[in-house]
């Protein structure tokens, strides 16, 4: 497999060999499967340090593009639905995502999300949502359990909405998610908060008005930003 140099700046090399690489499996001329060429061979071909080159594999193993396996080589990996949104993987594993930004992205997906679970989910779907706020209320005192059941609560409206795109960004930023629950659940009444508004949230969806498990939802996102914001002064 030849992989060409074209298009490959010598500004910050290994963000441009991610991009170039990136775009080569976006175009199909890197399949599911292709080895690559070895370290050495692979950066005179790109005209780059070796250095350069193993910091924009280990960025490309991270967005769950290329596998590298030891003694056999660099491939390109099977890829997801949300394969080719996993350049946020570094950003979010370097801990470099502001929390306002990610309650903002929060606000523009998730009540869609809930809009779309309304109309879409199943019964077992709902079942799931149900069972989850069964478990929040019974974790309250359990600050740790409870996180957990949030947020699986957000990736179940997630599925629900049956639109792999949706399903795949908040499995992205699952990581960050669950950081930003922690911080602000430990806020006096924001658990109980949040226990009341998932409630709100499924019973809409269960009556299937889509409209008002958005608004439900958007409310919900707007009282985690008040929450975030207290937290972020307090801090």
């Amino acid at each position: 497999m030849t992989v060409r140099s074209n298009g490959v700046q010598k500004v910050k090399v290994s963000d441009s060999i991610v991009e170039h690489i990136t775009s080569m499996i976006r175009r199909g001329e890197l399949k599911p499967g292709d080895k690559l060429p070895a370290e050495r061979e692979l950066s005179i071909s790109l005209g780059v340090s070796r250095t350069a080159l193993r910091e924009a594999v280990r960025t490309l193993s991270l967005m769950d593009l290329l596998t590298v396996r030891q003694g056999g080589g660099t491939f390109v990996a099977e890829l997801m639905p949300g394969s080719f949104m996993k350049p946020l993987t570094p950003m979010l594993a370097m801990g470099r995502v502001d929390t306002m930004e990610l309650i903002e992205a929060r606000r523009i997906i998730e009540p869609k999300a809930a809009h779309l679970c309304a109309q879409r989910a199943t019964e077992e779907d709902i079942g799931k949502m149900n069972a989850i706020i069964d478990k929040m209320e019974q974790s309250l005192g359990n600050l740790r359990l409870f996180n957990d059941y949030d947020l699986e609560f957000h990736l179940a409206i997630a599925e629900g909405s049956k639109n792999s795109v949706i399903v795949a960004t908040l499995d992205t930023i699952r990581d960050a998610l669950y950081e930003q629950v922690q911080e602000i659940q430990s806020l006096p009444g924001a658990a109980q908060r949040a226990l009341d508004f998932h409630g709100l949230i499924t019973a809409a969806i269960r009556s299937r008005d889509a409209a008002l498990a958005e608004k439900h939802m958007l409310k919900h996102i707007k009282d985690v930003e008040k929450a975030a914001k207290r937290y972020l002064m307090n801090r």
